[in-house]
């Protein structure tokens, strides 16, 4: 996740509120501990301790077994959330429909999972190279493509962005045999073509 990104999180949250009768949050793709905390600290900086310090209660989703991971569990398979339905009063899946096969079941389970009046929380990279985690389907949306996955009249659309990365960091170098092929990231950071992610925040209703 880049700094922006979760910059960005951090606004939208503030729109939200957990409700006295539920404040569960299902993070999905939460990673380790670790990686929220030292690999990407602005994760746990400006998601997870803001959505703390507001009441609310994270919970860590992911496929792997990993220490910070409170649920293991498979967010593309069929079977996922059965023991969850309506769990969540907010739901975060960023990063991670450009990283499976079957979007529209994704869809489903995070749907499935998130309660009635809860919220999507979700990002996915908009104008970024491909990059393999274990696989990248090509997915690149605009928020409105997003949001175009959901059946309309069973979500609200509370906010919606593309977020532009421009945090110089984030362009780097590349080995290649072409020299000036392995500088394209950085020529077009100065060009001002940037990475780009789009992000929205839904209401199911």
């Amino acid at each position: 996740m880049f700094i922006e990104e979760s910059e960005w999180i951090k606004s939208v949250l503030k729109k939200i509120k957990p409700y006295p009768s539920n404040n569960k949050v299902g993070n999905l793709g939460s990673s380790s501990e670790e990686f929220r905390k030292v690999y990407q600290p602005h994760i746990q900086k400006n998601i997870i301790e803001v959505l703390e310090n507001d009441g609310w209660n994270v919970i860590h989703i992911d496929f792997k077994n990993d220490n910070g991971v409170d649920i293991v569990g498979d967010l593309t398979q069929e079977n996922f959330g059965n023991n969850l339905k309506n769990e969540y009063a907010l739901t975060i899946c960023t990063n991670m429909l450009e990283h499976v096969l079957d979007i529209p079941l994704v869809v489903n389970n995070l749907m499935k999972i998130t309660a009635e009046g809860g919220y999507i929380l979700l990002t996915v990279p908009y104008k970024y190279k491909i990059h393999y985690d274990p696989i990248d389907n090509g997915f690149r949306p605009t928020p409105d493509e997003i949001i175009q996955l959901f059946t309309p009249q069973k979500i609200e659309v509370i906010d919606k962005t593309i977020i532009s990365i421009k945090d110089k960091s984030y362009y780097r170098e590349k080995k290649s045999k072409f020299p000036l092929w392995g500088k394209r990231e950085i020529f077009a950071y100065h060009l001002g073509i940037y990475f780009k992610v789009s992000g929205v925040l839904l209401k199911k209703i």
